[in-house]
């Protein structure tokens, strides 16, 4: 089957390309009390993590940030600071929000398809990988006829300067991703939603 043709504009790619890179380095230090015993949480290290890999005319670019970790003086556990990912995936949220939403109207093959042409690398696999998951669908808009996650859209042509407020604008405009536990009956969850969207094909 022939494949669609797909038009990208160099500027919104490059708009994309250059929020994302932006992040490059940035980290994330903030912490409440531990979530299980309430205790005083104490710094322990800085781990790297991969938040997405850029396609770019010179080659690829892996795109990192630090995210520091905690021990609690009480209970002993390693706790993380807020991040701007999921818990247990190990793209960005926003990226995740990205492969979601284009499947919406989309194949999982035609999805990882647009996110290549706009410069970012996943493959077919890790699309459905996530639609088959319990992780959230969230809110989009329409750019150049593509649903575009709100979470992608807040990081377009920025640059960040790795601020504590801007690196708190992050975790808010993606909605703090790390917070996120799916809902007992699964509603607005991307498993609900993609089976649903197979159900009407039946």
């Amino acid at each position: 089957m022939a494949h669609r043709l797909i038009k990208i504009p160099p500027m919104l790619s490059a708009t994309i390309s250059m929020g994302i890179a932006s992040l490059d380095g940035a980290l994330f230090k903030e912490i409440g009390n531990c979530p299980h015993c309430g205790g005083r949480p104490m710094p322990y290290d800085t781990k790297t993590k991969n938040y997405a890999t850029l396609l770019l005319p010179g080659g690829s670019r892996t795109v990192t940030v630090k995210v520091r970790r905690f021990l609690c003086k009480e209970c002993g556990r390693l706790l993380y600071a807020e991040e701007p990912f999921y818990p247990d995936t190990r793209v960005g949220s926003a990226i995740v929000d990205l492969a979601l939403s284009l499947s919406r109207t989309n194949s999982y093959s035609h999805a990882a398809a647009i996110m290549e042409a706009l410069g970012i690398q996943m493959n077919r696999s890790s699309v459905r990988n996530y639609a088959k998951s319990n992780l959230p669908m969230t809110g989009f808009s329409s750019l150049y006829g593509l649903p575009l996650p709100n979470s992608l859209i807040s990081l377009m042509g920025k640059s960040f300067s790795g601020t504590d407020d801007e690196t708190a604008g992050v975790l808010r405009a993606s909605g703090y991703p790390s917070r996120y536990m799916p809902p007992a009956d699964n509603a607005g969850t991307a498993e609900e939603f993609f089976r649903r969207k197979m159900e009407r094909k039946v």
